[in-house]
């Protein structure tokens, strides 16, 4: 039993370690993840928007066409730079936008509410069949293109070994009576040696065009959709495309001049697929007519595929959104800091009071459940800090929770405290106590935080679906992790430290471990 209890022990411990670890960082980050604050704390736009669907769509049509919508809403939102943004389904219809310190709320709404545009280019050659280099257009005094024939605008986008600004546009050049020049997505002029300071080993991407001149876009793809082929390497995951009679000659013709013989990637055949000017894919052209119809296949998995088939489709949203929107808000985030503050103040004073009466009271006990009291503080701000996706939002309302499953996190000590306290007045040895006091509290303690668990799970249900329901949703998330999470310390951190008195000089003070205080 000593010996499963030093494991246990250990084991938190070692939790205990890696939650300092996690929660206390440099720069607010680890694993590229700090905690994300709801719009009341730090400001921004909210916007809820409902979606229309003809009459004869089924449940899986509108569940893949919002799911398309939300990819391109982000992809679009993600090439304007907005922090951490939140953008989730509301219902089977609605889709919430939260653009955290974004002030302009007409712009917000322009952004979501946009057609997407979806296009194909090919990389600029020059007259040695080179590719063309934002570097070259910034070495000397260059007034022209290297490809002469193309006069339409050149897009030049981020490395894509920077995984997280990968793809998103860095500057357009264009061309006019008085020169080339640099500009912005917006059309605002850029300085040279501003661009000199980023990324310059990117290639100059120009429209991809069939022999008439007609340039090839999402308007001719009819279908994409992820598959997974099996061969002499096994299954591999892809993407198969299909054009409509227009797309397929245009495609044919380009597929002709892009073809690649050889197994190894050259820029010089690869054909790129932008949405909303920003890099998705960069695929080889393995054969030179595909009638119509067409396979990517790379180093996919099936979630990427199907990823960037959803892309393919979702070049202008698949669904049309009710204007104006349902709920618009903008948040000052004048207060942001203040609420913060107080809440951490309030949080750490409701901390203190709590400990002090369990140990005034409890004693010993008291003092062991404050110490787990302080592994369930790191824990349960590492799971908000850490979960994965969906990441959990910080509100001031789940400020409110987390400072609430507090004085609920000692609540199962109390009954276990009182149990034991019982056992010992029959006569019984501390370690009897102890097993005694948790067996026969533990269903109270799963009783009570059952109806806990309900009702955070009803008002989670009630926020998710209602447009300005992210304040009741973030309460009923955080109080439902910390009463689970409390459910842990109580019954598994005190009862390890207690089990370590077992056997000692204190174990006789029977005193020390009970809230008698002398009453026989």
């Amino acid at each position: 039993m000593q010996r499963r209890n030093n494991i246990i022990l250990l084991i938190i411990l070692i939790i205990f370690a890696f939650t300092l670890w996690a929660i206390l960082p440099v720069n607010g980050e680890r694993f590229g993840r700090k905690v994300r604050l709801g719009l009341d704390l730090v400001g921004g736009v909210h916007l809820v928007y409902q979606a229309q669907f003809s009459e004869n769509a089924t449940g899986a049509d509108k569940s893949a066409a919002m799911d398309r919508a939300l990819l391109t809403i982000q992809k679009r939102i993600d090439t304007y730079g907005v922090t951490e943004p939140v953008i989730q389904k509301l219902g089977e219809d609605r889709i919430l936008v939260q653009l955290p310190g974004f002030t302009d709320i007409e712009a917000a709404k322009r952004l979501v509410e946009q057609t997407g545009f979806l296009e194909f280019r090919e990389v600029e050659l020059n007259e040695a069949g080179k590719p063309v280099y934002l570097s070259d257009y910034l070495s000397g005094n260059i007034t022209a293109f290297f490809n002469k024939k193309e006069t339409g605008k050149r897009l030049f986008t981020n490395d894509v070994s920077d995984k997280k600004e990968s793809g998103k546009p860095i500057a357009f050049l264009v061309k006019d009576e008085s020169g080339l020049h640099f500009t912005d997505m917006d059309g605002n002029p850029i300085d040279r040696e501003t661009l000199k300071t980023g990324p310059v080993q990117v290639p100059a991407w120009i429209p991809s065009r069939g022999d008439n001149g007609t340039p090839l876009t999402g308007a001719y793809l009819s279908d994409a959709s992820p598959n997974l082929s099996t061969g002499v390497s096994g299954s591999q995951a892809e993407v198969n495309i299909k054009w409509n009679a227009d797309g397929s000659v245009i495609f044919d013709q380009i597929a002709k001049r892009l073809y690649n013989p050889q197994e190894a990637y050259s820029l010089e055949h690869a054909l790129g697929i932008f949405l909303d000017n920003a890099l998705i894919s960069a695929p080889q052209i393995r054969a030179q007519v595909f009638h119509g119809t067409g396979t990517i296949s790379g180093s996919f998995t099936i979630d990427s595929a199907t990823e960037l088939a959803n892309l393919l489709k979702s070049g202008s949203l698949p669904v049309e959104l009710k204007k104006p929107p349902l709920y618009q808000e903008k948040v000052s985030a004048t207060l942001g800091a203040q609420f913060i503050s107080m809440a951490w103040k309030a949080g750490l004073i409701g901390l203190l009071l709590v400990m002090v009466f369990m140990i005034a009271y409890y004693k010993i006990p008291g003092f062991l459940a404050s110490l787990a009291l302080i592994f369930y503080g790191t824990l349960t701000l590492t799971i908000l800090k850490l979960w994965p996706a969906p990441q959990i939002t910080l509100t001031l309302a789940g400020l409110g929770g987390f400072i609430a499953s507090i004085g609920m996190a000692v609540d199962a000590n109390v009954l276990i405290f009182e149990r034991m306290k019982e056992e010992f007045r029959t006569g019984r040895t501390l370690g009897a106590a102890i097993e005694a006091g948790f067996n026969r509290a533990w269903s109270s303690i799963r009783d009570s935080n059952i109806t806990t668990f309900i009702a955070c799970i009803i008002l989670i249900i009630i926020g998710s679906n209602i447009a300005a329901g992210a304040p009741v949703k973030w309460f009923g998330v955080t109080l439902f992790i910390g009463v689970a999470i409390s459910m842990f310390t109580a019954i598994t951190v005190t009862r390890t430290l207690l089990r370590l008195f077992v056997g000692s000089q204190l174990a006789n003070r029977t005193s020390l471990f009970s809230a008698d205080w002398g009453k026989k």
